[in-house]
């Protein structure tokens, strides 16, 4: 690019939306699921334009993320691409700069996304802060006999139990996503073959569900999302999925790092065959904080030096108090703790503890205040069953 070039970011106009996904499918180099960006909606692209001409383009989805028993307002980013002959001029680094400031004017102080490379997003305050894991289990092998609870078929009435079932589950947990319609329209059978959805219930109380298709040309089933309450719901679940042997040879289903159905195998036959890591960046630092749940437990404050070279709110000393799980925020203090924004992200979801960011370079601080962040971020290990 030279001195001359000019950068536009904005909504997509009409006659550009098929363009720029044709555009952003050359660039990944993967056409997107059928329908998907019209599911999204144009409403929801924004474009770069340098010059003049359509050079890149993203799709930014309202959601919400759970962490620490709260969720938290997220922007989750889909679609990313830019044309080849824009690369290597900074119009993908311009559109994540222009998107992250529209962000941040929505008022929403978390975005996170699926990379397709870390290196541009590195580069714009996003960094690794969970997992997505996919498992494999042969219906043959399954050693599961419970039948102790009731599987029963679900349809639309059963939808809201299903909503808080997911929930319930999403609040005990780090990083699943507080699902928009967006989300959910895809689970419940946006296009595709036919999808079997079947609750787990206790004394007519729903503690689990899962939702399926079945592929004919390969004798699997692949899930499109489950959720288990209880080990009850989980072994009678595995139990399900053992009765189908007759047809099915596997089943697979995008799970947590610790999941309930791997666990309470008796032998380690479900393997994991796909393990992608999500980035998250923190668009509001006082405003992510102050939203974020912590520890019930624990009181004490936290006085964090912040350094993000990319928007300049969120660079300086702010304060973290923490009392009966919830986080208070201010400007100023010591800064005992001297953290980078990619760090932070990290730290933030509970993807990495304070002594592992340290050893990576993303940290510095004495022991007292490491000991504080260690206690105040404490969660399980973050993960999300979707994809986008």
């Amino acid at each position: 690019m030279t001195e001359s070039t000019s950068m536009e970011y904005g909504p997509v106009q009409p006659e550009e939306t098929q363009p720029l996904w044709k555009m952003i499918d050359q660039a990944l180099h993967r056409s997107m699921q059928p329908g998907w960006a019209e599911h999204v909606g144009q409403e929801n692209f924004r474009a770069m334009r340098v010059n003049g001409k359509l050079a890149g383009g993203m799709g930014i989805m309202n959601m919400g993320q759970w962490f620490g028993g709260r969720t938290i307002p997220t922007a989750g980013v889909t679609a990313v691409g830019v044309a080849p002959e824009f690369r290597g001029g900074g119009a993908a680094s311009a559109l994540l700069k222009s998107a992250l400031e529209e962000i941040h004017e929505s008022g929403t102080p978390l975005s996170t996304l699926f990379p397709s490379t870390l290196t541009v997003y590195r580069r714009s305050g996003y960094e690794r802060a969970g997992v997505r894991m996919v498992y494999q289990l042969p219906t043959q092998e399954i050693n599961v006999r419970s039948r102790d609870l009731d599987i029963v078929e679900a349809d639309e009435s059963h939808r809201e139990d299903i909503f808080l079932t997911y929930n319930a589950r999403a609040e005990v947990t780090s990083g699943n996503l507080d699902r928009p319609a967006l989300m959910w329209d895809p689970i419940l059978g946006f296009g595709g073959r036919q999808v079997f959805t079947y609750l787990i219930t206790n004394n007519g109380e729903t503690e689990g569900y899962a939702i399926f298709q079945q592929s004919r040309g390969a004798n699997h089933i692949r899930v499109r999302d489950l959720c288990v309450l209880t080990q009850g719901a989980a072994l009678r679940l595995l139990r399900f999925f053992a009765d189908h042997r007759s047809t099915i040879d596997t089943v697979s289903w995008n799970g947590a790092p610790a999941d309930p159905l791997v666990h309470l195998l008796g032998e380690q036959i479900a393997q994991p065959t796909v393990t992608t890591d999500w980035v998250l960046r923190i668009i509001d630092v006082q405003a992510a904080l102050s939203q974020r749940g912590y520890p019930r437990n624990y009181e004490g404050d936290l006085h964090i030096s912040v350094d993000d070279d990319l928007l300049p709110w969120n660079d300086g000393n702010f304060v973290l108090k923490v009392a009966a799980g919830r986080g208070e925020v201010y400007k100023g203090g010591r800064g005992d703790l001297k953290i980078g924004i990619r760090g932070l992200a990290s730290l933030f979801s509970g993807h990495l503890t304070p002594s592992e960011i340290k050893t990576f370079g993303g940290l510095e601080g004495a022991d007292t205040a490491m000991a504080d962040a260690t206690a105040m971020f404490a969660s399980p290990r973050p993960w999300m069953a979707d994809h986008f």
